[in-house]
């Protein structure tokens, strides 16, 4: 009994660890409707700027118990970092709006190093928090609406709960509104 028991003990965990894993990467694809995102310029923490381009963005509009929601989101290709825009109202006409630090009634835009870590504080950005020298906020500013397609322009600095900085100036988007 023991010899069977020993060679149970033995040969079960190989048994286990010889099952072929799955090692293809799988790569998200937007929820939205079709769109692409860039920004000409972005920093993280003080490092230099560079571009962010996304096209794997998806641009959404939902009413749910009377609460719209226009939201776009962008992950960035080849990376885990996503811009998020949020706007707390249905969005039906070209026009700007603004984000603040410390008001969050219009929604607001996050920045993310790593979407697949959201409780990290120190990974994720916000445009309605501040630090000792800089103010979070942004823009949205819708350039064309017609139907389901829209395009515009954003900027925005956000602040992460080390009080470390995220930024990006030129920003532009493009796409199809999923409702």
């Amino acid at each position: 009994m023991k010899k069977y028991l020993f060679a149970l003990l033995i040969i079960g965990p190989m048994m286990l660890s010889s099952c072929k894993k799955n090692e293809k990467e799988v790569e998200p694809e937007s929820t939205g409707g079709s769109a692409t995102l860039t920004a000409d310029r972005y920093g993280v923490d003080g490092g230099s700027s560079t571009k962010f381009s996304s096209t794997k963005a998806g641009i959404t509009q939902t009413t749910v118990a009377g609460l719209s929601t226009f939201t776009i989101s962008a992950i960035k290709d080849g990376s885990n970092e996503t811009i998020n825009i949020i706007v707390l109202k249905k969005v039906t006409t070209v026009g700007k709006i603004t984000f603040a630090y410390n008001d969050s009634s219009n929604g607001g835009i996050t920045f993310s190093k790593d979407y697949t870590k959201p409780a990290d504080g120190t990974l994720n950005y916000k445009t309605d928090a501040f630090n000792s020298t800089t103010k979070g906020g942004g823009e949205l500013n819708i350039t064309k609406i017609d139907g389901n397609s829209i395009e515009g322009t954003f900027y925005f600095i956000a602040i992460n709960s080390a009080g470390k900085e995220a930024w990006a100036e030129n920003g532009s988007f493009k796409g199809t509104i999923k409702q």
